[in-house]
C-alpha cells in the first residue's frame, strides 16, 4: 500500500460508521475552542461508500407503500421492487406505464406489476394527493412507506428574458418547484399525519424516502432552479429526522446522478456518455430508493440540540442520502456533518450546536 492521498488533522478519529461502509472519513473529536493553530485540511476523494444488493432488502410482505412518480424511470423502478419483495404498492403519476418501460431482465412483469395499483395524480394539487393517501389508507388501513419520487426537469432557461406582448417581461413558469418542492412537502406532510395516527392507534409509523438528486451536492449551472428545488429536499430531511424518529418514522433522500430516465436532458445526457462518464440505470437508483426506506444503522447521523451520544443506538436508517453516480452508492450526511467545522468553522459550530439546544423543545 502507498502513502494515503490525504492528510487529515490530528484533531480527528475515525467514525463508528455501520459495518456496510468499505470507505470511511475522520469524524472530529469533541472540542471546546478552535484549535491553534488551526490544522491544515484535504478534502477527501472519497466519502462512505455503500455496497448492497437485492438481496440486503428484507421481505416486505404485508407492508403497503406511496410512490409519486410511480409511472416511469427510478420511481417505476422502486415500484418493480418494492412488489418482488411482497408490499402492497399505490404508484403515483400523471399516466399509466408503457410496455416499452419494463426492463429486460424483468420482460416477464406486466407494465403494472402485481401487488400494484396505478393512480392517475398530480402531485402538484394537493387535493389529487391527499385523496390518493385516502384510497391507499381506506383500502390497506396504512401506509408503511412513502416515496416522494415524482420530478420535473427545467426546460428552460428561467434567466433569459422572456417579453410578453407589451414589451414587459414574463414570470416564468414554475412548475419545477411546484412538482419538485412544493409537491415533495405535501407529500411528505400526508405520509407524516398518516403515520402518526398509526403509531398513536399502537401501530408502527414508517419509513420516508424523498428523491433529491446529485445537483444538490453539486449543482449544474445549466439547471439552476432545478439544482435548487433538490437541494431543498436536502434540507427539509435534515430539518426533519431528528423530529420524526419520536413518532417512529424515519426520513432519508436518494440523490442520484445522471441516470437513463426522460428527465435527463438528451443535450447533458450526450456529452456525458461520448465520453464515458458514468451513467446509473433507473433500476440501481430505485434499489438505493427501497434500501433506504427499509435499512438499518448502528447510530444516527448527527446530534441535534439536546441529543447526547448516551441518547444514540442502532435504529431505522434515517437522516441519511445515499448518492448514486454509475455502479457506485455514496453515504453523502455522516461525512458532511462530520466535516461540519471546517465549512462552518470552529467557532460557529459549537455556537449553532447550543442555539440548536436552546430551541429544542422536545421532552
Amino acid at each position: 500500500m502507498g502513502e494515503p492521498r490525504h492528510r487529515f488533522p490530528a484533531q480527528l478519529s475515525p467514525p463508528l460508521f455501520d459495518g456496510r461502509f468499505s470507505k470511511s472519513l475522520p469524524v472530529p473529536a469533541p472540542f471546546a475552542s478552535p484549535p491553534t493553530p488551526a490544522p491544515s485540511f484535504v478534502s477527501p476523494s472519497t466519502m462512505a461508500s455503500l455496497s448492497f444488493t437485492d438481496d440486503d432488502i428484507p421481505s416486505l410482505d404485508g407492508k403497503v407503500a406511496i410512490v409519486t412518480g410511480g409511472g416511469s424511470g427510478i420511481g417505476l423502478a422502486a415500484v418493480r421492487l418494492l412488489c418482488r419483495k411482497g408490499a402492497r404498492v399505490y404508484m403515483l403519476d400523471l399516466s399509466a406505464p408503457e410496455a416499452d418501460t419494463i426492463p429486460v431482465p424483468h420482460a416477464g412483469e406486466s407494465v403494472i406489476p402485481a401487488g400494484a395499483t396505478f393512480l392517475a395524480c398530480n402531485v402538484s394539487k394537493w387535493a389529487e394527493l391527499r385523496a390518493a393517501f385516502a384510497r391507499c389508507v381506506a383500502e390497506c388501513g396504512s401506509v408503511d412507506i412513502a416515496i416522494a419520487n415524482a420530478g420535473v426537469s427545467e426546460e428552460f432557461d428561467y434567466f433569459e428574458d422572456r417579453l410578453g406582448d407589451d414589451g414587459e417581461l414574463l414570470e416564468p413558469p414554475f412548475g419545477v418547484v411546484d412538482v419538485n418542492f412544493r409537491g415533495v412537502v405535501d407529500c411528505v406532510k400526508l405520509a407524516v399525519s398518516q403515520m402518526r395516527k398509526q403509531k398513536a392507534e399502537g401501530g408502527v409509523g414508517g419509513s420516508i424516502v424523498i428523491t433529491a438528486s446529485a445537483t444538490a451536492y453539486a449543482p449544474e449551472h445549466n439547471l439552476p432552479v432545478y439544482s435548487a428545488t433538490k437541494a431543498a429536499t436536502i434540507t427539509l430531511m435534515r430539518a426533519l429526522r431528528s423530529r420524526l424518529t419520536a413518532d417512529d418514522i424515519s426520513i432519508n433522500c436518494v440523490a442520484p446522478a445522471a441516470t437513463v430516465t426522460k428527465l435527463l436532458p438528451g443535450n447533458l445526457a450526450a456529452p456525458m456518455m461520448a465520453v464515458g462518464l458514468p451513467v446509473s440505470t433507473a433500476e440501481f437508483v430505485g434499489r438505493a430508493i427501497v434500501y433506504s426506506a427499509t435499512a438499518q444503522q448502528t447510530h444516527r447521523v448527527q446530534n441535534y440540540g439536546k441529543e447526547t451520544p448516551a441518547t444514540d443506538g442502532p435504529g431505522r436508517w434515517n437522516g441519511r442520502t445515499i448518492l448514486t453516480l454509475g455502479e457506485d452508492y455514496v453515504e453523502m450526511e455522516e461525512p458532511h456533518a462530520a466535516l461540519q467545522p471546517f465549512w462552518l468553522g470552529w467557532k460557529s459550530t459549537e455556537l449553532t450546536k447550543r442555539q440548536q439546544a436552546a430551541t429544542d423543545f422536545r421532552q
